[in-house]
């Protein structure tokens, strides 16, 4: 069973072979030929484990899900301003801006981080009951 499990995990996690192939200078190199500039993520990112963080940052900033990058960047300020963490806050602020974001729109990206964490801080603090509040929620949206 153990083997089987491990079977299944190599397999799942396995990088494709562009990136398997490559060593951790080689994607370094390649992540600040992309960039213009030598990026502290990548720089400071484990050799083992590059390759795949490389992989990932390709993966999710291609622009190519199902959430368009403005909103995609409008996301991550999001998150970035309720961590908090300057770095990230900083990075898709100028990202949401590069691809057409107002400041308005930036503006209630982050006042609704604020709201839900208000809220979540809320129901928390509270003990509120997790299941009666999702029957609240589920009869809100029953009729949708």
């Amino acid at each position: 069973m153990k083997t089987l499990i491990a079977i299944v995990c190599a397999g799942a996690l396995a990088l494709p072979a562009t990136a398997q192939e490559k060593s951790a200078a080689d994607i370094r190199t390649e992540a600040k030929e992309a960039f213009g500039a030598a990026l502290p993520e990548i720089e400071n990112y484990p050799d083992s484990m590059v390759g795949g963080a490389w992989v990932w940052m390709n993966d999710v900033e291609d622009g190519e899900g199902a959430i368009d990058p403005k909103t995609m960047q409008l996301i991550g300020l999001a998150v970035a301003a309720q961590i908090p963490c300057q770095y990230c806050t900083y990075y898709h602020r100028k990202a949401a801006l590069s691809l057409g974001a107002t400041e308005q729109e930036i503006a209630e990206a982050a006042a609704i981080a604020g709201y839900v964490r208000n809220w979540s801080t809320v129901l928390y603090g509270t003990g509120a009951d997790l299941e009666g509040y999702q029957r609240i929620v589920d009869g809100l949206f029953a009729s949708q």
